[in-house]
C-alpha cells in the first residue's frame, strides 16, 4: 500500500544559462547544505524538463542533502533552439564538460553523473575527461554502443539514414 505524502514535494525550477555561448536548458533543485551534486544528463529527446519527476524524486530520496541538476542537449528544446543548427555527439559531450567547468568548478561537493540512455555514453566520456572532479557515474538504461545483431537498432539505423 502506498503512503500519502504529508508534505509537498520540493519543486524543480527551470533556468537557461549560457554554456560555451549556447543557451542551455537546466532543471534543478538546490540543497541549502549539499553533501554532493548530482548531474543528470538527458537521453533522447534531450530535454531537461522531461526529467522533472526524476529530479524531484532524487532530491527527496537523498533527503534534500544533494543539489540535483538535469541538463538538456544543445538545440533540443524551443528554449535553446540555436536557430536549427545540428550538433554532433562530440559537441554535446564538449558541452557537458564545459558546463561542469563553468557552473560547478568551485563546487566543493563531489559530483555524481547520472546518464540516461545516450546520456550514459556522454557521461562516460565526460568522466574520462574530468576524473578529478567526477566521483561516480550511474547509467540508467545506458546506450553505450551499437548492437549490429539487434533488429530494432538496425531498423532505427536504416530509417535514420533517410
Amino acid at each position: 500500500m502506498e503512503t500519502a505524502r504529508l508534505t509537498p514535494r520540493e519543486q524543480a525550477t527551470t533556468r537557461i544559462c549560457q554554456v560555451s555561448s549556447f543557451a542551455t536548458e537546466l532543471l534543478e533543485i538546490r540543497s541549502k547544505e549539499p553533501s554532493l551534486h548530482v548531474l543528470l544528463i538527458a537521453g533522447n529527446p534531450g530535454i531537461a524538463a522531461f526529467y522533472k519527476d526524476c529530479v524531484e524524486a532524487l532530491y527527496e530520496n537523498l533527503g534534500g542533502q544533494a543539489s540535483i541538476t538535469a541538463i538538456g542537449h544543445i538545440s533540443h528544446s524551443q528554449k535553446d533552439c540555436e536557430h536549427g543548427r545540428l550538433f554532433s555527439l562530440y559537441e554535446q559531450i564538449d558541452h557537458k564538460v564545459d558546463f561542469i567547468e563553468q557552473e560547478l568548478q568551485h563546487s566543493e561537493q563531489p559530483i555524481v553523473l547520472v546518464g540516461h540512455s545516450i546520456g550514459a555514453y556522454i557521461g562516460l566520456e565526460v568522466f574520462k575527461r574530468l576524473q578529478n572532479k567526477i566521483k561516480f557515474i550511474v547509467g540508467l538504461y545506458p546506450f553505450l554502443k551499437m548492437n549490429k545483431s539487434s533488429v530494432t537498432q538496425s531498423a532505427i539505423g536504416y530509417i535514420a539514414r533517410y
